[in-house]
């Protein structure tokens, strides 16, 4: 079982900083920090790499996997309701795919301690998915709601009861 400590002294970094980086506090850890925790985990470096184009405390102008990954919950909510329904739309296309991805992995991880962190980053991807989907099922209702159609009888259409004689 990884603990902290343990990662740390594998790693030959200290505790406080493997506890920094998973908490959010060192945002941006040097690269041979990064190096030496994906040496003792058994990865390449890059798969502990930030990805371009994220900014903490900021809603994209266009939504993406990166930003999904690395916005707190709030953030994470907000930039959802901001959001068009052709960004929620290719935002959950790029869940489903980072989510098939993590699996293959999880299938190939060696240890228990691999399998852990890799189904986290699972757990989280599903969630956002979860959230994804849901304000794609809210934006619909409203587009729904504010369709002329709705508001504006027509004879024989679906949505209306047909007028009584």
């Amino acid at each position: 079982m990884w603990t902290q400590v343990r990662l740390a002294e594998e790693a030959g970094i200290s505790p406080t900083t493997v506890s920094g980086i998973e908490s959010g506090r060192i945002s941006r850890p040097h690269f041979g920090t990064l190096r030496k925790l994906a040496l003792a985990l058994g990865v390449d470096s890059e798969e502990l790499l930030p990805r371009p184009g994220i900014r903490r405390g900021s809603v994209p102008e266009s939504l993406s996997l990166e930003w999904s990954i690395a916005s707190n919950d709030e953030e994470f909510e907000r930039g959802l309701e901001e959001a068009s329904i052709e960004g929620l739309s290719t935002l959950s296309d790029e869940l489903d795919e980072e989510e098939t991805r993590l699996r293959g992995l999880y299938e190939q991880a060696r240890g228990e301690e691999q399998r852990r962190l890799i189904k986290g980053m699972i757990r989280q991807v599903a969630a956002n998915s979860g959230s994804v989907e849901a304000s794609i099922l809210v934006h619909r209702d409203n587009l729904a709601e504010q369709s002329p159609e709705r508001h504006s009888p027509q004879h024989g259409h679906p949505d209306m009861p047909e007028p009584s004689t």
